[in-house]
Protein backbone atom coordinates (compact mmCIF):
# COMPACT_ATOMS: atom_id res chain seq x y z
CA UNK A 1 0.00 0.00 0.00
CA UNK A 2 1.33 3.51 -0.82
CA UNK A 3 2.54 5.65 2.08
CA UNK A 4 0.66 8.79 3.15
CA UNK A 5 3.40 10.94 1.61
CA UNK A 6 2.91 9.17 -1.71
CA UNK A 7 -0.87 9.58 -1.48
CA UNK A 8 -0.58 13.31 -0.76
CA UNK A 9 1.79 13.74 -3.70
CA UNK A 10 -0.52 11.83 -6.03
CA UNK A 11 -3.58 13.71 -4.83
CA UNK A 12 -1.89 17.07 -5.45
CA UNK A 13 -0.69 16.00 -8.91
CA UNK A 14 -4.05 14.74 -10.15
CA UNK A 15 -5.93 17.68 -8.61
CA UNK A 16 -3.60 20.01 -10.51
CA UNK A 17 -4.10 17.95 -13.68
CA UNK A 18 -7.89 18.17 -13.30
CA UNK A 19 -7.66 21.93 -12.84
CA UNK A 20 -5.50 22.27 -15.92
CA UNK A 21 -7.99 20.29 -17.98
CA UNK A 22 -10.84 22.53 -16.84
CA UNK A 23 -8.89 25.71 -17.63
CA UNK A 24 -7.23 24.82 -20.91
CA UNK A 25 -9.18 22.05 -22.64
CA UNK A 26 -12.76 23.35 -22.72
CA UNK A 27 -15.03 22.59 -24.47
CA UNK A 28 -14.43 18.92 -23.62
CA UNK A 29 -14.40 16.17 -26.18
CA UNK A 30 -14.54 12.49 -25.23
CA UNK A 31 -10.79 12.36 -24.35
CA UNK A 32 -11.12 15.48 -22.18
CA UNK A 33 -14.06 14.06 -20.21
CA UNK A 34 -12.25 10.73 -19.78
CA UNK A 35 -9.09 12.44 -18.52
CA UNK A 36 -11.06 14.61 -16.08
CA UNK A 37 -12.97 11.59 -14.77
CA UNK A 38 -9.73 9.66 -14.22
CA UNK A 39 -8.12 12.55 -12.35
CA UNK A 40 -11.17 13.05 -10.11
CA UNK A 41 -11.41 9.31 -9.43
CA UNK A 42 -7.80 9.21 -8.21
CA UNK A 43 -8.33 12.34 -6.07
CA UNK A 44 -11.37 10.70 -4.42
CA UNK A 45 -9.54 7.39 -3.82
CA UNK A 46 -6.45 9.12 -2.47
CA UNK A 47 -8.59 11.22 -0.14
CA UNK A 48 -10.33 8.09 1.11
CA UNK A 49 -6.99 6.40 1.67
CA UNK A 50 -5.76 9.36 3.70
CA UNK A 51 -8.91 9.72 5.81
CA UNK A 52 -9.96 6.12 6.48
CA UNK A 53 -8.81 4.43 9.74
CA UNK A 54 -6.09 1.78 9.53
CA UNK A 55 -8.33 -1.29 9.88
CA UNK A 56 -6.85 -3.54 7.23
CA UNK A 57 -5.92 -7.12 8.08
CA UNK A 58 -2.44 -7.87 9.37
CA UNK A 59 -0.18 -9.49 6.77
CA UNK A 60 1.88 -12.37 8.18
CA UNK A 61 5.60 -11.71 8.25
CA UNK A 62 5.20 -7.97 7.62
CA UNK A 63 3.30 -6.38 10.52
CA UNK A 64 2.06 -7.35 13.96
CA UNK A 65 -1.27 -6.31 15.42
CA UNK A 66 -1.56 -3.19 17.56
CA UNK A 67 -1.29 -3.56 21.32
CA UNK A 68 -3.12 -1.79 24.07
CA UNK A 69 -0.80 0.87 25.44
CA UNK A 70 -1.02 -0.47 29.01
CA UNK A 71 -0.15 -4.04 27.95
CA UNK A 72 3.42 -4.65 29.18
CA UNK A 73 3.89 -7.77 27.10
CA UNK A 74 6.15 -7.50 24.05
CA UNK A 75 4.59 -9.07 20.97
CA UNK A 76 6.49 -11.93 19.37
CA UNK A 77 7.40 -10.74 15.90
CA UNK A 78 6.74 -13.19 13.10
CA UNK A 79 9.82 -14.29 11.17
CA UNK A 80 10.39 -15.10 7.57
CA UNK A 81 12.76 -17.70 6.14
CA UNK A 82 15.57 -15.16 6.27
CA UNK A 83 15.25 -15.03 10.07
CA UNK A 84 15.01 -18.78 10.59
CA UNK A 85 17.88 -20.75 12.17
CA UNK A 86 20.11 -22.04 9.39
CA UNK A 87 19.61 -25.66 10.32
CA UNK A 88 15.81 -25.28 10.02
CA UNK A 89 15.78 -23.97 6.43
CA UNK A 90 14.68 -26.75 4.07
CA UNK A 91 17.42 -27.29 1.50
CA UNK A 92 16.25 -30.40 -0.31
CA UNK A 93 18.66 -32.83 -1.93
CA UNK A 94 21.19 -32.46 -4.75
CA UNK A 95 20.26 -33.72 -8.17
CA UNK A 96 22.16 -36.77 -9.45
CA UNK A 97 24.34 -34.50 -11.62
CA UNK A 98 25.08 -32.15 -8.71
CA UNK A 99 25.95 -35.08 -6.45
CA UNK A 100 28.28 -36.47 -9.12
CA UNK A 101 30.06 -33.11 -9.48
CA UNK A 102 30.51 -32.77 -5.70
CA UNK A 103 31.81 -36.34 -5.33
CA UNK A 104 34.14 -35.93 -8.31
CA UNK A 105 35.58 -32.69 -6.87
CA UNK A 106 36.21 -34.32 -3.50
CA UNK A 107 37.82 -37.36 -5.12
CA UNK A 108 40.07 -35.15 -7.27
CA UNK A 109 41.42 -33.28 -4.24
CA UNK A 110 41.84 -36.54 -2.32
CA UNK A 111 43.83 -38.04 -5.18
CA UNK A 112 46.43 -35.23 -5.10
CA UNK A 113 46.65 -34.95 -1.31
CA UNK A 114 44.61 -31.78 -0.85
CA UNK A 115 42.12 -33.70 1.30
CA UNK A 116 42.38 -36.78 3.46
CA UNK A 117 40.30 -39.66 2.15
CA UNK A 118 36.83 -39.66 3.71
CA UNK A 119 37.44 -36.33 5.44
CA UNK A 120 34.64 -34.46 3.65
CA UNK A 121 31.34 -35.87 2.38
CA UNK A 122 29.40 -34.57 -0.61
CA UNK A 123 26.35 -34.00 1.61
CA UNK A 124 28.32 -31.65 3.85
CA UNK A 125 29.37 -29.55 0.86
CA UNK A 126 25.81 -29.49 -0.48
CA UNK A 127 24.35 -28.29 2.82
CA UNK A 128 27.02 -25.60 3.25
CA UNK A 129 26.50 -24.31 -0.30
CA UNK A 130 22.72 -24.24 0.10
CA UNK A 131 22.85 -22.44 3.43
CA UNK A 132 25.03 -19.81 1.78
CA UNK A 133 22.84 -19.46 -1.31
CA UNK A 134 19.59 -21.49 -1.10
CA UNK A 135 18.41 -22.90 -4.40
CA UNK A 136 21.63 -22.23 -6.28
CA UNK A 137 22.47 -24.95 -8.78
CA UNK A 138 25.81 -26.71 -8.29
CA UNK A 139 28.30 -26.73 -11.13
CA UNK A 140 32.04 -27.26 -10.88
CA UNK A 141 32.74 -23.67 -9.76
CA UNK A 142 30.05 -23.89 -7.08
CA UNK A 143 31.44 -27.25 -5.97
CA UNK A 144 34.88 -25.69 -5.44
CA UNK A 145 33.47 -22.62 -3.67
CA UNK A 146 31.39 -24.86 -1.39
CA UNK A 147 34.59 -25.71 0.50
CA UNK A 148 34.83 -22.03 1.46
CA UNK A 149 31.14 -22.10 2.44
CA UNK A 150 31.82 -25.11 4.67
CA UNK A 151 34.77 -23.29 6.21
CA UNK A 152 32.65 -20.18 6.85
CA UNK A 153 29.97 -22.45 8.33
CA UNK A 154 32.34 -23.31 11.17
CA UNK A 155 34.30 -26.34 9.91
CA UNK A 156 37.63 -25.77 11.70
CA UNK A 157 40.02 -27.39 9.24
CA UNK A 158 39.59 -28.76 5.73
CA UNK A 159 42.50 -30.86 4.52
CA UNK A 160 45.35 -28.78 3.14
CA UNK A 161 43.08 -26.04 1.79
CA UNK A 162 43.61 -22.32 2.39
CA UNK A 163 40.81 -19.78 2.04
CA UNK A 164 41.74 -16.22 1.12
CA UNK A 165 38.96 -13.60 0.94
CA UNK A 166 39.11 -11.71 -2.35
CA UNK A 167 37.65 -8.41 -1.13
CA UNK A 168 37.74 -7.47 2.53
CA UNK A 169 39.46 -5.11 4.94
CA UNK A 170 42.91 -6.62 5.36
CA UNK A 171 44.73 -6.18 8.66
CA UNK A 172 47.53 -7.80 10.63
CA UNK A 173 45.40 -10.59 12.24
CA UNK A 174 44.00 -11.64 8.86
CA UNK A 175 47.46 -11.77 7.29
CA UNK A 176 48.69 -13.80 10.27
CA UNK A 177 45.79 -16.24 9.91
CA UNK A 178 46.41 -16.75 6.19
CA UNK A 179 50.15 -17.23 6.82
CA UNK A 180 49.54 -19.77 9.59
CA UNK A 181 47.05 -21.71 7.49
CA UNK A 182 49.42 -21.83 4.54
CA UNK A 183 52.33 -23.03 6.67
CA UNK A 184 50.09 -25.64 8.31
CA UNK A 185 49.10 -26.90 4.85
CA UNK A 186 52.81 -27.34 4.11
CA UNK A 187 53.18 -29.41 7.29
CA UNK A 188 54.37 -26.87 9.89
CA UNK A 189 52.77 -26.49 13.32
CA UNK A 190 52.49 -22.70 13.33
CA UNK A 191 49.62 -20.80 14.98
CA UNK A 192 48.49 -17.22 14.22
CA UNK A 193 49.67 -16.20 17.70
CA UNK A 194 53.22 -17.25 16.70
CA UNK A 195 53.28 -14.77 13.80
CA UNK A 196 54.24 -11.11 13.91
CA UNK A 197 52.92 -8.86 11.15
CA UNK A 198 54.36 -5.37 10.65
CA UNK A 199 52.21 -3.21 8.37
CA UNK A 200 53.38 -0.05 6.58
CA UNK A 201 53.32 2.99 8.91
CA UNK A 202 50.35 5.37 9.15
CA UNK A 203 47.97 2.87 7.55
CA UNK A 204 49.50 3.35 4.11
CA UNK A 205 49.82 0.80 1.35
CA UNK A 206 53.27 -0.66 0.94
CA UNK A 207 55.37 -3.60 2.11
CA UNK A 208 54.25 -5.72 5.05
CA UNK A 209 56.77 -7.87 6.94
CA UNK A 210 55.64 -11.20 8.36
CA UNK A 211 57.87 -13.06 10.83
CA UNK A 212 57.29 -16.59 12.18
CA UNK A 213 59.22 -19.51 13.68
CA UNK A 214 59.77 -22.81 11.89
CA UNK A 215 61.47 -25.60 13.85
CA UNK A 216 62.96 -23.07 16.24
CA UNK A 217 64.34 -20.76 13.57
CA UNK A 218 63.00 -17.27 12.88
CA UNK A 219 61.84 -16.77 9.32
CA UNK A 220 60.41 -13.76 7.48
CA UNK A 221 58.68 -12.90 4.22
CA UNK A 222 57.58 -9.62 2.70
CA UNK A 223 54.36 -8.98 0.81
CA UNK A 224 52.39 -6.12 -0.70
CA UNK A 225 49.80 -4.65 1.66
CA UNK A 226 46.85 -3.38 -0.37
CA UNK A 227 44.10 -2.66 2.23
CA UNK A 228 41.14 -4.44 0.61
CA UNK A 229 42.87 -6.93 -1.68
CA UNK A 230 44.76 -10.12 -0.88
CA UNK A 231 48.53 -9.82 -1.29
CA UNK A 232 49.21 -11.78 -4.45
CA UNK A 233 52.84 -12.39 -3.45
CA UNK A 234 52.27 -13.75 0.09
CA UNK A 235 51.48 -17.39 -0.63
CA UNK A 236 54.11 -17.68 -3.40
CA UNK A 237 56.64 -16.33 -0.88
CA UNK A 238 55.63 -19.04 1.61
CA UNK A 239 56.01 -21.79 -0.98
CA UNK A 240 59.75 -22.12 -0.28
CA UNK A 241 59.03 -23.37 3.27
CA UNK A 242 57.79 -26.77 2.11
CA UNK A 243 59.08 -29.89 3.82
CA UNK A 244 61.67 -31.88 1.78
CA UNK A 245 60.25 -35.20 3.01
CA UNK A 246 56.75 -34.24 1.79
CA UNK A 247 57.14 -31.87 -1.16
CA UNK A 248 54.02 -29.86 -1.93
CA UNK A 249 52.94 -27.45 -4.64
CA UNK A 250 50.66 -24.55 -3.77
CA UNK A 251 47.94 -24.18 -6.39
CA UNK A 252 45.06 -21.74 -6.61
CA UNK A 253 41.51 -21.65 -7.98
CA UNK A 254 39.20 -18.65 -8.24
CA UNK A 255 35.64 -20.01 -8.23
CA UNK A 256 34.26 -16.49 -8.44
CA UNK A 257 32.58 -16.47 -5.04
CA UNK A 258 34.61 -13.79 -3.22
CA UNK A 259 37.11 -16.36 -1.89
CA UNK A 260 40.30 -17.65 -3.47
CA UNK A 261 40.93 -21.32 -2.79
CA UNK A 262 44.52 -22.49 -2.41
CA UNK A 263 45.59 -26.10 -1.93
CA UNK A 264 48.89 -27.71 -0.97
CA UNK A 265 48.93 -30.79 -3.24
CA UNK A 266 51.55 -33.45 -3.94
CA UNK A 267 54.39 -32.01 -5.98
CA UNK A 268 53.83 -32.42 -9.70
CA UNK A 269 50.13 -33.38 -9.44
CA UNK A 270 48.55 -30.14 -10.74
CA UNK A 271 47.89 -31.63 -14.19
CA UNK A 272 46.20 -34.66 -12.63
CA UNK A 273 43.99 -32.43 -10.45
CA UNK A 274 42.73 -30.41 -13.40
CA UNK A 275 42.25 -33.56 -15.50
CA UNK A 276 40.02 -35.11 -12.80
CA UNK A 277 37.76 -32.06 -12.49
CA UNK A 278 34.77 -31.82 -14.88
CA UNK A 279 35.67 -28.39 -16.23
CA UNK A 280 36.20 -27.22 -19.79
CA UNK A 281 39.34 -25.26 -18.79
CA UNK A 282 41.93 -25.80 -16.10
CA UNK A 283 40.44 -24.65 -12.81
CA UNK A 284 43.59 -24.68 -10.68
CA UNK A 285 46.87 -23.00 -11.54
CA UNK A 286 50.22 -22.54 -9.80
CA UNK A 287 50.17 -20.03 -6.96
Amino acid sequence: MPSKRELWAGLAFFALAAGSLVLFRRPFDFAGWAGLAGCLAFVILAGYGLMKPDIGPVKPGIRVGRQEIDDPAIPELPWTIGDAPLEDIPIGDPSPDELRILETTIAALEAVGGLERGEIAAGSLWRAAQRLDPGRAIGISEAVSSFAALHDDGHPRIGRLIFVPAHTEYDAPLLAEITACTLASLGHAVQPRDITVTLPPEGKQGTARIAFPIEGRARMVNCDYLWKYPPADLIPALRRFGRPEDPRDLVCADPGDQTLLYAAIHSGSLKELNHRLPAADDLFHEA
